[in-house]
């Protein structure tokens, strides 16, 4: 998370604001160059709080997990620094609960509440999921399961499922992810 807090020093100054960003938008982010943020601010007792977003589908998917009870907001930021919103679709859509329980703070069970309380509200039904993205989570489930890092599983998976077009058949895909995972 990128912050600045607040100090009790500096109240005569003027209004100091934390703000923090998603990991995954450090990348586009530059020293002393003007940026877009869409914002959802927090005030919880005396903390003052501001996430900022890159993206509209950023801010929607973190207000939505903030939503989720037991979700609050430096967890909600974690996992969206985590997973993409389009990665969050494929997720729930799948249950994927190895996927999401991966992510730092998030255990089997609030994986499930996530998963529970989501469905339905990101988009997409489980149902409406096409059959290839739901074998490519399946995919990435299995190597988190193995101990794979998810952010490099899902590169790998993605890599097999664009070079093997026309194969569904899951343990055949599964051992070709083996040999190429990193």
């Amino acid at each position: 998370f990128l912050a600045a807090r607040y100090d009790r020093e500096l109240a005569g100054t003027g209004l100091v604001l934390q703000l923090l960003v998603p990991v995954s938008s450090f990348q586009h982010l530059r020293q002393h160059q003007e940026v877009l943020l869409h914002t959802v601010l927090k005030i919880k007792d005396e903390d003052v709080v501001v996430y900022g977003f890159l993206t509209l589908e950023e801010k929607a998917l973190f207000e939505k997990l903030v939503a989720v009870s037991g979700i609050g907001g430096k967890t909600a930021m974690a996992c969206v620094s985590a997973l993409a919103p389009g990665e969050w679709l494929a997720a729930i859509g799948a249950a994927d609960v190895a996927c999401i329980s991966a992510i730092p703070g998030i255990g089997k069970k609030t994986a499930q509440r996530i998963i529970l309380e989501l469905t339905g509200k990101l988009g997409v039904e489980k149902e409406a999921l096409d059959p290839m993205s739901r074998l490519g989570a399946d995919l990435v489930s299995g190597l988190v399961n193995l101990g794979y890092a998810p952010k490099g599983a899902r590169e790998t998976v993605g890599r097999v499922l664009k070079e093997n077009p026309g194969r569904s058949d899951f343990e055949g895909l599964f051992k070709i992810t083996l040999k190429k995972v990193k």
